[in-house]
């Protein structure tokens, strides 16, 4: 089979490799599509203390199963199958909670073992047993489906910051997951949502999936047309996709009184962020942060790709065969268009 290997930093190889075994408890996934995430670029600009080289990396994964151990039950040849992305162990506390996607050792697809940019994937026993394994319709694509992981991820932040119909909702930031959350704040009822972006290509695709009102803020002070389309209140609910250390800072400020923020998009560890706690302390915010999500929330993101609640084709903006991968790479890293996909089945 072949795959897209990374070697080390900024260095992917397509390499040529043994069709794989699996053991009883293991399951072989044709892998048909993989979106790349944030995460994967963050892997190939700087590396992860968890990924030793060769690794093939990848999480947001489609599939057909084409062979299973013979102790595996749940799964046959011919199923067609969305994964999650961590691999939790079953028995530290976040897993007993049902927080798999916290779970203390911290495995994932792509990371320790490897991911999707490759013909086929080995799902290991922990992964079958433990992980987020969800057959998709028949009407449903591979491309929309390897959507699953991350929109989950979306839903779990919906949930955390308590997102209500007939809000006004600003979302810093329209890329792949800006976008989605724009589009199902509006399904949910939003009243308004506004989106905070500066490349005019994103601003146009934040409109395409329902921002009411989109800021450029190297145009127009972000704060004060808040203030103007709240009645100088503020959002009932702000969202931060951007990693921006100031945005972050900022999002204290036009939350209205009694408000809430939720932070999805990480800033580097080393870089200061001295936030106005006054903002959280006089004005009473919730303040809530989200990594992942749980096995349920992916099943519930399935449902939402199977039933078309979204027009989930919209966040889609690229595909590429295998042995584009790198280009699959650089496009998402020029931040052109929204979501790109690699379809290493495609001939």
């Amino acid at each position: 089979m072949h795959a897209a290997v990374l070697t080390g930093k900024q260095q992917l190889e397509l390499q040529e490799r043994s069709y794989p075994a699996i053991n009883l408890d293991e399951i072989l996934l044709k892998v048909h599509a993989i979106g790349v995430c944030g995460s994967d670029l963050r892997i190939y600009n700087h590396g992860d203390d968890r990924i030793h080289y060769p690794r093939v990396i990848g999480h947001e994964i489609a599939g057909e199963v084409v062979d299973t151990g013979d102790h595996v039950n749940r799964f046959k040849p011919g199923d067609r199958v969305t994964l999650g992305a961590h691999i939790p162990c079953g028995e530290c506390i976040y897993c007993q909670q049902n927080m798999g996607h916290h779970c203390v050792k911290g495995h994932s697809m792509g990371y320790q073992v490897d991911g999707g940019f490759a013909e086929y994937v080995v799902l290991p026993k922990q992964f079958v047993q433990n992980g987020s394994i969800q057959k998709i319709a028949d009407t449903t694509s591979y491309e929309l489906a390897s959507l699953s992981e991350p929109f989950s991820c979306v839903l779990s932040g919906l949930e955390e910051v308590d997102a209500k119909p007939g809000e006004t909702a600003v979302v810093y930031g329209a890329g792949a997951i800006g976008c989605m959350y724009i589009a199902a704040l509006k399904r949910m009822g939003a009243a308004n949502v506004i989106a905070v972006q500066r490349s005019a290509a994103r601003q146009h695709k934040a409109k395409e999936c329902g921002a009411d009102v989109v800021i450029d803020p190297s145009l127009t002070d972000t704060a004060e047309r808040i203030s103007d389309e709240t009645n100088g209140l503020g959002a009932d609910t702000v969202i931060v996709t951007a990693p921006s250390a100031l945005v972050q800072r900022e999002s204290l400020e036009i939350a209205k009184t009694t408000g809430k923020v939720l932070y999805f998009a990480g800033i580097k560890p080393v870089t200061e962020n001295p936030i106005n706690t006054n903002h959280i302390i006089y004005k009473q915010l919730k303040l809530v942060g989200t990594h992942g999500a749980p096995r349920q929330l992916h099943m519930e993101a399935v449902k939402w790709i199977d039933n078309g609640l979204l027009d989930f084709s919209a966040f889609i903006t690229h595909t590429f065969p295998l042995e584009k991968t790198d280009k699959a790479f650089q496009t998402a890293l020029a931040k052109e268009g929204l979501k790109c996909v690699v379809k290493p089945s495609q001939v």
